[in-house]
């Protein structure tokens, strides 16, 4: 069953946009230039809106300016001199190339100021360019302000209505959307705030009316060629926006009712610029929320999964992120002598600084190749990039080991804050603790250290820079409490073994989130 709407509910919206005319004081410029035209070649060229009428017996040719998307189009016209009985001075094929050239500058002119106005009411927002794939019938800001301008100016009997809005320094007004102004105005500089008396008065919670044309100089009137006026503020509940100036060609007074439906519109002024700000930045959040996403897939994926095969060891890894995108990292390849280089790093930064900096380690280890080197060689090379590839403020603690085929004992190297433990018969040493970070110096000195391991002895190697504040107490203790979890479980994998360190570091306490990095590497038991 149909339901029928009542003849006495009707709907009022303000989608319905009429097309903008050129302003006459658009058309006073091309006047003249029509004039000294017709003085020049004794042709008449004329400007019309709508398209070219065909009624017209003198008329020899035509062409369309468009003033703008959105806009009326008008016409450039040729016509023959009325009542001349001389030939022209130019022939009409000339003539006719002249006038399109002038035609096609009118129209890029009129486009440009068109322009000019939707970039005004988008700036309004506080957005540069909006750019959004909506529907290409809705109405664009600009169309929207306007119409709720003329709205209001209409309701209280005025001819025009401007939207003057602060800049972040609060120190100046720009016009940024109008009705009833020349488009040109929007060209002109905006108006500084201290000597406006009648903004500022605005701006405190007041409205401001004038229908003497004596005080518009003392109040600073941004349109003294009007007879009376009205200034009312534009603000959110927590911050003012800027004053909206309704004008009138009479002096009149302005009823309380008036000032109150021109609050109205102001409120409604402030309610589009906040929605459509929000909107922009809901959809700017959308974009980095998916740029985000993107980029932590990347990091995941640069993540070795599969634990290597090294005759003789185990070895597994761990990175656990405060946030999609973290500083810590590790990587494993063969050597072209068949041993295994491992790597792990802790940048001191966090977020997308450290992700990047992170990113730079790996691709300059990466790229660094499989020929066997000592392990201080890479971490100094590593370095360099990071001091040479900054500005300074990227700083990080990097592991190097080399695990051989079969190999007895372990090749490593470690910088910055980056502690190593080996865990072995029932007790624990502290091989390496927190030393200068990596970046901090272009050229780096650092030696490589073997440890000969047992059958089941451990090498377990975390990043610090989540306990920055600790000190070598602390950490001591932390390396104590991981010997004595993981010594009872030397038996069980490694993957087993990592969640249990990784849970512990994990569960450390600290005041701010922060990034964690750990590996294991173990001599198989016999």
């Amino acid at each position: 069953m149909n339901k029928q709407i009542p003849n006495y509910l009707r709907l009022v919206t303000d989608t319905s946009m009429q097309p903008a005319k050129t302003d006459n004081e658009d058309l006073a410029a091309l006047s003249r230039l029509c004039r000294a035209f017709s003085e020049a070649t004794q042709w008449r060229l004329e400007y019309a809106d709508g398209a070219a009428p065909r009624e017209l017996t003198n008329l020899m040719w035509s062409a369309p300016v468009n003033p703008g998307v959105g806009a009326s189009p008008g016409h450039v016209r040729l016509l023959l001199p009325e009542g001349s009985t001389s030939r022209p001075r130019v022939p009409r094929e000339q003539a006719e190339l002249l006038a399109d050239a002038i035609g096609q500058m009118w129209g890029e002119l009129l486009t440009t100021r068109h322009s000019l106005w939707q970039r005004e009411a988008e700036l309004a927002t506080g957005v540069p360019v909006i750019v959004r794939e909506d529907d290409e019938r809705a109405p664009s800001l600009g169309q929207r302000l306007e119409s709720v301008l003329r709205g209001g100016a209409e309701a209280i009997g005025c001819q025009a209505a401007a939207l003057y809005l602060l800049d972040s320094a609060t120190t100046e007004l720009k016009l940024r959307a109008s009705w009833g102004l020349p488009r040109k105005r929007l060209t002109e500089p905006a108006r500084p705030l201290p000597p406006a008396l009648a903004d500022l008065e605005a701006l405190l919670g007041h409205a401001v009316v004038l229908v003497e044309p004596s005080l518009f100089d003392y109040w600073k009137v941004p349109e003294p060629g009007y007879r009376s006026c009205v200034c009312v503020p534009i603000s959110t509940p927590s911050m003012p926006l800027g004053t909206l100036w309704a004008y009138c060609d009479r002096v009149r007074e302005f009823t309380d009712a008036e000032t109150n439906m021109l609050e109205v519109v102001a409120g409604r002024l402030a309610a589009d610029l906040e929605r459509e700000l929000l909107v922009d930045e809901a959809v700017t959040a959308r974009d980095q929320s998916h740029q985000i996403a993107a980029a932590q897939r990347l990091q995941l994926e640069q993540q070795p999964r599969v634990a290597p095969l090294v005759e003789g060891w185990r070895v597994a890894a761990r990175t656990m992120h405060s946030g999609p995108l973290g500083g810590t990292f590790y990587d494993w390849f063969a050597l072209d002598d068949g041993s295994l280089s491992l790597v792990a790093g802790d940048v001191c930064q966090r977020g997308i600084e450290g992700a990047m900096t992170a990113s730079l380690l790996r691709g300059a280890v990466r790229a660094s190749g499989t020929r066997r080197a000592a392990a201080h060689e890479l971490l100094e090379q590593a370095g360099s990039v990071l001091w040479t590839g900054s500005a300074g403020n990227s700083t990080a603690g990097m592991l190097h080991a080399v695990v051989e085929q079969h190999g007895e004992a372990i090749e490593f190297c470690a910088a910055g804050p980056m502690r190593v433990v080996s865990i072995r018969g029932g007790e624990f040493a502290t091989l390496e603790a927190a030393s200068t970070p990596l970046g901090t110096d272009e050229q780096v000195a650092l030696g490589t250290r073997h440890l000969p391991a047992a059958p089941g002895e451990l090498m377990l190697v975390y990043g610090t820079t989540f306990a920055h504040d600790a000190d070598e107490d602390t950490l001591a203790a932390l390396d104590q409490r991981l010997a004595i979890a993981l010594e009872p479980r030397r038996t069980q994998t490694a993957e087993e073994l990592i969640d249990v360190a990784a849970e512990i570091l994990q569960n450390y306490f600290t005041t701010e989130a922060a990034d964690r990095v750990v590996v294991l590497c173990q001599r198989r038991p016999q």
